[in-house]
């Protein structure tokens, strides 16, 4: 009888049963069973993956200054309240350049395109950029996101961005609230400044990696 058989089956498993105390197993996204809880993993796997931005590791880097980041990626994601875009929202708005009165602020215009913010760019990052130096905005997105290039050298030219268009955007809206104008070589300084500072601190910090960075910087003023 085919009962039998069964009952035959089950007995040969029983007899091969080992008796253990049972155990918790944590399942991780590749299937696999794990003793230990993993937070990262449980994330991994309850989350919606989304391909990575191409420019995220421009905007978000270590030592960066949460809000110069948070700034360059309203940037990139194109969500500045720039002359523009406010003209898609509808209804009388002045599109021009608060530094220069080009008739229309765009982006590109205002990094660095503007007479006024160039000078800035110039004054800041002319020999850190030395022969790939430009004030378009995506030949600038090309150089910061090359990372064939020297480590602290890169770090430099992506700090000086963000902390340029900070700057340039806070100045810009001074000015669009009717406070007084700051001349470029002020902001300059300024940036300077922010720039020493970090390296500064990152030495204090104790960071091996960035140990040259102040000299380089100094040998680019």
């Amino acid at each position: 009888m085919w009962t039998n058989r069964v009952e035959e089956v089950i007995d040969r498993y029983k007899a091969n049963i080992i008796e253990e105390e049972d155990v918790s197993l944590w399942k991780n996204g590749k299937g696999d069973y794990k003793n230990r809880f993993s937070l990262k993993e449980t994330w991994q796997v309850t989350r919606v993956q989304y391909q990575s931005c191409y420019w995220q590791k421009m905007v978000w880097f270590k030592h960066a200054t949460p809000k110069f980041s948070f700034v360059m990626w309203m940037a990139m994601k194109e969500r500045l309240s720039t002359g523009e875009r406010m003209s898609n929202w509808g209804g009388s708005v002045d599109t021009t350049c608060v530094f220069c009165q080009d008739p229309m602020e765009t982006l590109a215009h205002l990094f660095f395109v503007c007479p006024y913010s160039s000078q800035i760019w110039e004054g800041l990052t002319k020999r850190v950029m030395d022969t790939q130096y430009t004030t378009s905005w995506r030949g600038i997105m090309r150089v910061a996101l090359d990372n064939t290039q020297e480590k602290i050298k890169l770090f430099t030219l992506r700090y000086a961005l963000q902390a340029t268009v900070h700057t340039i955007w806070i100045e810009r809206n001074r000015r669009r609230h009717g406070e007084t104008p700051k001349p470029a070589e002020l902001l300059i300084k300024w940036i300077d400044k922010m720039v020493r500072n970090k390296f500064s601190i990152i030495r204090k910090r104790g960071d091996k990696d960035f140990d040259g960075g102040m000299v380089y910087w100094f040998s680019t003023r």
